[in-house]
Order: structure tokens, then sequence, then C-alpha cells
């Protein structure tokens, strides 16, 4: 008998705390089932070369050399400064950009992708066609020029 009320209140804590989780963040929850968040997931097994990294990692790999960092941010957002060596591929222009891409390096070459950060989606959806130009070694800065700029490192920009 006590086994069935403690099994009882302790489905009743969890069905309640669902039920408040959904009501407190019911924008979230509608927009979700929108599709509105589809695009800033990215499906392991059609994708399997995009990773999401830390601003230290990037450092490593960018400034140290092993890696060809792409903005995909508007050109003249691009313009007004970047990391050091990115080249701009924004995601309006794709087609061009990503064809420069694959002409200028080998389909070997690590990538890491930035957009502005925060809720900026366009690096993830940039990753996925790179991906699809058959680049494979796909990283994705989700923490972005934002991240990049507050934290102090170095940048590109009009003098």
């Amino acid at each position: 008998m006590r086994l069935k009320r403690l099994v009882t209140g302790i489905l009743a804590i969890v069905v309640l705390g669902m039920v408040l989780g959904v009501v407190s963040h019911f924008s979230l929850v509608r927009r979700f089932f929108a599709g509105e968040f589809r695009e800033s997931f990215v499906d392991a097994k059609r994708y399997p070369g995009i990773v999401f990294i830390t601003r230290a990692e990037v450092e490593d790999l960018v400034l140290g050399g092993q890696a060809v960092a792409v903005d995909s941010r508007t050109p003249a957002e691009y313009a007004a400064g970047h990391i050091p060596g990115a080249l701009n591929v924004p995601l309006e222009s794709s087609d061009r950009a990503l064809a420069d891409l694959a002409a200028r390096f080998p389909l070997g070459q690590s990538i890491v992708v930035y957009c502005e950060g925060g809720d900026c989606q366009t690096s993830t959806a940039a990753a996925r066609l790179i991906h699809d130009r058959g680049f494979r070694d796909i990283r994705v800065y989700q923490g972005g020029w934002t991240d990049w700029a507050s934290a102090g490192l170095p940048v590109e920009a009009p003098q």
C-alpha cells in the first residue's frame, strides 16, 4: 500500500512538472512544433562530418593554420570585421561563394564556419551546404563573431 502511494506521488510530481514546464514555455513549445528550430539541428547520420566547437578550438584550428575560417554573414557584416583570414561565404549568395571555396581548397580541408553567434543559424545552414559540396571536416562555431570579438581576439577590419 505504501509503495503504491509512493509511486503515485512520484508520477503526480513528474506529470505536474511536465505540465508546468509546457505552460511556462508555451511559446517555445509552439515554435518547436511549428518546425521553427528544425534548421538549427544537424542530422549526424546525414552530415557526419559536421561538429560543433568552442572558441578555444577555433583559436587552435584557425589561428594555428590547421583550418580555414568561413564567415557566413552578409558582405557588409564581414567587411566591418571578421576572424583573420576568414573567407566570406554569405548564405544568400552561397552558390558562387561555395564554388570558389571548392576551387581553392581540397575536399579534405578542415573548415570552421561561423556567423554572428547567439540565435544566428546561418553557420549551421552554411555547414550543411559546404558538406553537400563534398567537404567532410566541418566545424561550426556557434559563439560566432560576437563571442570572438568580445573575447578580444585578433580581428581583421577596415582601417
